[in-house]
């Protein structure tokens, strides 16, 4: 009798969980990210000849490993949209040896002096988003608010330039991804983009993943960060770039 129930309660057990997918689906996934940071940044308020900051050849700063996640809730609910919340962490700290004079927020840093220095464009995204196909080949849609929380700093022999990035950005986004039946593996591609102003952000990043039986998997892929800040405080043109590597769950 044991023998046979097991076969009816696993029966009785797919059709439930693929209705509840229906009604109601989750999906997360956190992971790390391989960035080479390279661009430059100045003061609103600097000289032009000493005001245009390299990161890599004024600053030493190179490439990080960092952290981001994700959670998305999606339902069938018509008209309303779906909800995806995310956090990355770009930020990066080095020490290097200036070989010529810079000047950053009203603080000039002469050549031959060490320094330490700080970038952090770290940030959350709220999205909402439609999914207009959703099949093996599936289409979202939608707009994403993003808010950075972070800093650009240098500092030397007790002098501190420091300039906050916080500010709120309206990005629209876009996913295509598609499934290859009956094996758990898919390709896709995702983005953020804006521009006006003077201002440009461009966020692509292209995967491949696998989901198991179980509802968990793995995806790789290759992202890129490109932003173009017009600011009153600060001028930036900035682009993080790398691969990653994320665990992912669907329930």
């Amino acid at each position: 009798m044991k023998k046979r129930l097991i076969p009816i309660l696993l029966g009785l057990a797919l059709p439930l969980s693929a209705q509840a997918d229906t009604i109601l689906g989750v999906y997360a996934g956190a992971g790390n990210q391989n960035f080479t940071f390279s661009g430059d940044f100045e003061s609103s308020d600097s000289s032009d000849s000493l005001g245009n900051i390299d990161l890599d050849d004024d600053l030493g700063l190179g490439s990080e490993a960092d952290t981001y996640f994700y959670i998305a809730l999606e339902h069938p609910v018509p008209f309303l949209p779906n909800l995806m919340l995310a956090s990355t962490t770009i930020e990066q700290s080095a020490t290097s040896t200036l070989t010529r004079d810079i000047e950053f927020n009203g603080e000039t840093f002469t050549g031959s002096s060490p320094v330490n220095s700080t970038i952090d464009l770290s940030h959350t995204d709220a999205t909402l988003y439609y999914e207009i196909l959703d099949n093996w080949v599936s289409l979202d849609l939608g707009l994403t608010i993003r808010k950075f929380d972070g800093e650009f700093k240098i500092e030397s022999a007790g002098t501190t330039a420091l300039e906050d990035v916080d500010f709120v950005v309206p990005l629209l986004y876009g996913k295509a991804q598609v499934d290859l039946p009956f094996t758990g593996l898919y390709v896709a591609a995702s983005g953020n983009w804006i521009g006006a102003a003077g201002n440009t952000f461009v966020d692509a990043t292209a995967k491949i993943g696998y989901e198991s039986v179980f509802r968990v998997g793995i995806e790789a892929g290759y992202r890129t960060i490109n932003m173009v800040i017009d600011a009153d405080d600060v001028e930036a043109d900035l682009t993080f770039a790398g691969a990653y590597i994320a665990a992912t769950v669907h329930f």
